[in-house]
């Protein structure tokens, strides 16, 4: 879903590497945000409904796609994806500054300075075997208006961004509605850990039906999608649907429909027809 970002806050550098293709070409290598490689490969959706707009890739087949309130959601091309900046500028921020920064995904900044340290120099002194990206990254960063910063710094701002994926940027396959998995593996709360108030249970349809009535809706819905994924995928290796999953499914399209969420609750009754 393409929309108008002439104007938007935090696209500056965007607006620069579209103007001046000069600047394009160091962004795309060393740097793999190339402007030509912004076609996925597949349709993609938020699950949210909100508006996704492919602006570059990389070539590995990953995308970057800027969301409706202008964070940037990297998608990679093996069904993995994660926000890596709350604004264009602030992901070309850490690309330019951490160009081996798929490598730096498990960081966060409890691992401390030493540690931060130690993984980015060893991650880019295999890089500058191939290109020096010192000079390169200096340029860039001036020519696109974009601050020097630490590594550690840069690190804090990924995993910052990386934790705000779900619930309201999970990405989903367009056509059979299935969910990426997280781009990281860093720890997050349960979903009865985010309700204001105790549940009487911690089964999963208890606490989407608290979240749900909390107003905690994308919550719920990333928690259903996320249960549906598992069961469509185990229905998926043995070729039929699990009869121990006949319950839990006339509960998730239950919780669908009270989400108004109609294409995945279609997809749990086209899972529970055997059973129907």
């Amino acid at each position: 879903m393409d929309f108008d970002r002439r104007d938007s806050p935090g696209d500056r550098a965007l607006r620069l590497l579209r103007a001046d293709r000069r600047l394009a070409g160091p962004a795309a290598f060393p740097f793999n945000f190339d402007l030509d490689r912004a076609e996925h490969g597949e349709e993609v959706r938020l699950a949210s409904g909100g508006p996704l707009e492919p602006v570059a890739g990389d070539d590995t087949g990953g995308t970057y796609f800027v969301c409706g309130d202008g964070s940037v959601l990297y998608a990679d091309s093996e069904g993995s994806a994660g926000i890596i900046g709350d604004t264009v500028d602030q992901a070309l921020e850490v690309l330019i500054g951490l160009p081996g920064w798929l490598d730096c995904l498990d960081l966060s900044p409890d691992d401390g300075t030493d540690r931060i340290l130690a993984r980015v120099n060893e991650v880019e002194a295999e890089i500058r075997e191939y290109h020096p990206v010192d000079e390169d990254r200096t340029a860039l960063r001036a020519a696109l208006g974009l601050p020097e910063r630490s590594p550690v710094e840069l690190v804090g701002m990924l995993h910052s961004a990386l934790l705000r994926t779900e619930p309201e940027f999970l990405l989903l396959n367009a056509e059979e509605h299935g969910a990426y998995q997280l781009l990281d593996r860093h720890p997050r709360p349960a979903l009865r850990d985010l309700l204001n108030s105790e549940p009487p249970d911690d089964s999963l349809f208890t606490c989407t039906a608290l979240a749900r009535a909390q107003g905690l809706t994308e919550a719920a819905r990333v928690a259903l999608i996320r249960a549906l994924d598992v069961i469509d995928l185990r229905a998926y290796r043995k070729q039929a649907t699990d009869p121990a999953d006949a319950a839990d499914l006339r509960l998730i399209i239950s919780e669908f429909e009270a989400l108004g969420d109609d294409l995945q609750a279609g997809r749990a009754r086209a899972l529970y027809v055997p059973f129907a």
